[in-house]
This record gives structure tokens, sequence and C-alpha cells, in this order.
């Protein structure tokens, strides 16, 4: 698992948050595309009946863009939370569908992945040390967030030319990724910013736990749709009982 050392075009993606010094990392996601689609999917196996589709216009199959977060199918929901991974959603049960943040006339934002700073806490379990995967053409390994800091992963879908925000800054910190490009011109980026935790929160501002035992937690994956259009991805920790009850 390399760090992050690339901005040229890519096959697939692989990431992470983590520590290598202290072996606690972020689960790991695949960013990859087929035809006109692109996909992301977790890495964790026991969580990889969920991904987010992102369908583009495709004459084959006409009126099935669009973008969404949903399962593939249940029943493995019940051993990702034994295996001490598992999701929660406010509100709205998947799939979840959203329209992404229009960011100017030919690119959208579609999603951000959240990973904050206490979630690399001693007591907070790891999710599994990234593999290397052969399709992807980059392996990025993001720094594990300061204290009151969060790692937010962007991701962003342009039409023609790649999208960066602020792209010379971005390449100067060495904080981009992609482009993938899908059959139909399309671009996929990812951006990886460092914020606070007290001026940017995300929408659950803190872990899920409420108080439970870190022992009868597990590091979940918080879902939901931001009111601008973009579809939040978020690391917490959570209680085994409430995680059932979303099986």
């Amino acid at each position: 698992m390399g760090e992050l050392a690339s901005m040229n075009n890519e096959h697939a993606i692989v990431f992470a948050v983590g520590d290598r010094e202290q072996c606690k990392y972020g689960y790991t996601t695949l960013i990859e595309w087929s035809t006109t689609s692109f996909y992301i999917k977790p890495q964790f196996r026991q969580l990889q009946t969920f991904k987010i589709s992102i369908h583009n216009p495709d004459p084959k199959h006409p009126g099935k863009d669009g973008f969404r977060f949903d399962f593939d199918h249940d029943e493995p929901k019940r051993k990702a939370v034994a295996a001490g991974g598992g999701w929660k959603f406010d509100g709205a049960q998947p799939p979840l569908w959203f329209p992404g943040r229009r960011v100017n006339p030919r690119v959208l934002h579609l999603a951000r992945f959240a990973v904050s700073w206490d979630m690399f806490a001693k007591q907070v379990p790891s999710a599994p040390p990234p593999q290397f995967k052969q399709k992807a053409t980059l392996h990025a390994l993001l720094q594990r967030p300061a204290l009151l800091r969060a790692s937010h992963v962007d991701i962003y879908m342009s039409e023609g030319e790649p999208y960066w925000p602020d792209e010379a800054n971005v390449r100067a910190n060495n904080a981009g990724m992609g482009p993938i490009v899908n059959e139909s011109g399309m671009s996929l980026t990812a951006v990886d910013r460092r914020v606070s935790t007290i001026n940017q929160p995300d929408p659950y501002r803190r872990s899920l736990d409420a108080g439970v035992p870190i022992a009868d937690c597990v590091r979940g994956v918080a879902a939901q749709v931001d009111p601008s259009g973009f579809l939040w991805i978020c690391e917490k920790l959570m209680p085994k009982d409430e995680l059932w009850q979303q099986s």
C-alpha cells in the first residue's frame, strides 16, 4: 500500500486513512469503472454487500442513470456486525438516491468520506490493514488526522477535463487522486483534505456510541445525504445492538 503519489490517469483506485506505525486503519475503499458507470466499494469483506453506484446516461440502458448507495443483499449484514463492522442510517433507509452537489455546469461533488481523529484512539478497533489489489493502478494510504481534525476525501465527477478544487494547491500538497475516465468520457477524481472537527463537523458531529462501552461497539459506517446533494460516508464507533436492529 503506497503513499498518495499520483494525479495521472488511473484504471482503479484503492485508498484508506491510517497509521502504519501504530497499525491502526480506517476502512479501505475501491473506486473503479465499467462502461458508462463508476462504482465505489468497501474492501472489508464483511462490508462488501454495499456499494455506491454512479450510472451515467447509457443508450443501451435508457432511464437507468442516477447515483445511489445500496445493498446487494441483506443477510450478510449480520455477518459484518459479528465480524466487527456495520452500518447506520438516519432517516431514509437504503437505497439512498442523491443528486450530487453542483460545483459548476460540468462538475458534481458526489460523495465525502469522513474519518475523524477519535477513530484512531487506542481503544477503538482498527479496520483490517489495506491490501494490494491487482486491478488498482493507485494504492493510497492517507495520513491519519491529528487531534481535533478529520480526513475528508471528496469525490468529484466531471464532464470532459478532470476536476480538482484549487488544483495547483492540491498538486503542491500531493492531495489528489485520479482521474478515472469511463467510456462516456466522464472523469472521477478525489481530494484528501484535513479539516477542523469543530469548524467543519460531519453531520453526526461525534461518535455514535452514546456512552456504550467500547467492547460492545463496532467500527461502523454511517451514511446520509447532505442537504446540498452529496453523500456522506462517515466512520463512527457504534453500539452493536443498534446495528443489529438495522439488519
